[in-house]
């Protein structure tokens, strides 16, 4: 056999490489872990928003910025950022769509037993609209309140709010579909939240931002801003 034949049969296959296997089992490792950080920090319910936004800046500098230490970014986060600021900011969009959730089961509840009803047809569609618009926030508010400008709550969440408004035929499925998608999997097997579904979530909704944020053309500006280093307070 010659000898070229003979280095081909014994060169590993392409995209087998060790170095490869490595690198596949550290963003493995990587994203359970900080699945499980943000679980863990989710659990008193009130820390949630922190914990989302924690989630959120770690991601943003893994994928971004190459920063793999992902657990050492998260409680930089939790340490860092303004906890009564990073609650109302994020935890008022989430606390929203829980409310709207609510009402509209009421609502629906109304409907199903007085059909003819003006004012159970009027909840029901305004109540839809609004969590539909919610919904297709959150996407941005993770993303902005993660690495955006200190902007003052109302203008963040009204700057949010147009952003889903103005995509909401490009981006507003795509929100709508991941969301579900997570709701689905866990209520079909709550064991898969603990194999990534909450930071699998984050991470489609930051690529989906970033794609409403290109399309309105406000993806550079943003992404401008500089992320604060973990030595930084």
């Amino acid at each position: 056999m010659p000898v070229e034949h003979r280095t081909a049969a014994t060169r590993p296959p392409a995209g087998l490489s060790g170095a490869g296997i490595m690198a596949a089992l550290a963003s493995a490792f990587n994203f359970l872990l900080l699945n499980l950080a943000l679980l863990i920090a989710s659990l008193p319910v009130i820390t949630l928003p922190i914990a989302v936004n924690a989630a959120s800046f770690a991601l943003d500098r893994w994928r971004r910025e190459g920063e793999d230490r992902v657990f050492r970014e998260f409680c930089t986060a939790l340490r860092s950022r303004p906890p009564l600021r990073t609650t109302v900011v994020v935890g008022v969009p989430l606390a929203a769509t829980a409310l709207g959730v609510v009402e509209i089961r009421y609502f629906l509840r109304s409907y199903l037993r007085h059909r003819g009803d003006l004012v159970a047809h009027a909840g029901l569609g305004l109540g839809f609209a609004a969590l539909l618009i919610t919904l297709t926030a959150l996407g941005y508010v993770f993303v902005l309140a993660a690495r955006g400008p200190a902007l003052p709550a109302t203008d963040f969440w009204s700057l949010c709010a147009r952003l889903a408004i103005r995509n909401l035929l490009i981006t507003g499925p795509l929100f709508l579909i991941e969301i579900a998608g997570a709701v689905a999997l866990t209520l079909i097997d709550p064991p898969l939240l603990l194999l990534g579904v909450p930071v699998l979530l984050l991470y489609l909704m930051r690529l989906t931002a970033q794609f409403g944020l290109r399309k309105a053309g406000l993806e550079t500006v943003v992404m401008d801003f500089p992320l604060p280093r973990p030595h930084q307070r």
